[in-house]
């Protein structure tokens, strides 16, 4: 996993969290709690993903 801000044309921090696409199965449900959480110890918005590896 890792972590990068990114800035939004307002100003606006978005904080995108990357997640290891083989934990997908089990963490994507908890994705909406972990941003609510996030928001309110924060205060700012955070996005999790999965990046995309080429598998070949």
């Amino acid at each position: 996993g890792g972590k990068r801000v990114r800035y939004r044309l307002d100003g606006a921090k978005v904080i995108k969290i990357y997640l290891d696409p083989k934990e997908r199965n089990n963490t994507e449900y908890k994705l909406e709690t972990f941003s609510a959480v996030y928001r309110r110890l924060c205060g700012k918005d955070v996005v999790f993903e999965y990046p995309v590896t080429e598998t070949a």
